[in-house]
């Protein structure tokens, strides 16, 4: 599980999606590698500390540093927490791939976002609309090399949207709950469990699946 390219302004999203990623990961009979046994190898074998740098280097090369078969990219577009008042928005957004460190194959890929929307007001939906369908595009991230392997990107779960009557019940809604799950550690926990509950879903089962005993047939 490499590091996970950090393209917002939230240092502590990433982390906990990988941390994440590594817990579910483990249930489908994949041997994981402990997160800081990989981040304590890749320091001392190739100088890398963050996920923009991988790009230097390459899945032979890592999985020789690592000494694994396979190694797991993720990238983090969104993790926003937006409080305007008349613009409310909480998302989360991100791709992970699964490649073959023998032959730089993509195994498995997959990306999603996931969004909770309230608009303050009549005046708040049209603002909106106009602002989602801006951010949400993926000019901003042209540049990450590896996102062309990623399908999914372009896709949105949308667990909530609707308006409040007046702009500050808006603001006070989101806000609140801001404080609250910052002060509980849970920020943006409900758009980040569900992204994985979708984008791991189609992730294979990996080589350590048990294999079912033959059952004798009744004669």
């Amino acid at each position: 599980m490499l590091p996970f390219y950090n393209a917002t302004n939230d240092v502590g999203g990433p982390k906990a999606i990988r941390e994440e990623f590594q817990k579910r990961i483990q249930h489908r009979h994949y041997n994981v590698m402990p997160l800081k046994d990989v981040d304590e190898l890749l320091l001392n074998q190739t100088g890398i500390t963050l996920g923009s740098q991988l790009e230097l280097t390459n899945p032979a090369q890592l999985g020789e540093a690592l000494g694994v078969d396979g190694v797991i990219y993720g990238y983090v577009l969104n993790f926003d927490d937006i409080t305007t008042g008349v613009y409310n928005v909480k998302k989360v957004r991100a791709g992970f791939k699964l490649v073959d460190t023998r032959t730089g194959r993509v195994v498995w890929s997959r990306g999603l976002g996931v969004k909770r929307v309230i608009a303050g007001s009549k005046a708040g939906v049209g603002v909106t609309i106009y602002k989602e369908a801006k951010d949400d595009a993926l000019d901003y991230y042209s540049t990450i090399k590896g996102l062309d392997e990623i399908e999914g990107l372009n896709d949105w779960h949308i667990i909530f949207a609707g308006a409040t009557e007046k702009v500050e019940d808006a603001a006070i809604i989101s806000l609140g709950e801001k404080l609250i799950t910052k002060a509980l550690g849970v920020h943006l926990w409900l758009e980040t469990d569900s992204m994985m509950d979708r984008v791991m879903a189609g992730l294979p089962s990996g080589p350590g699946r048990p294999v079912a005993p033959d059952v004798p047939m009744s004669p």
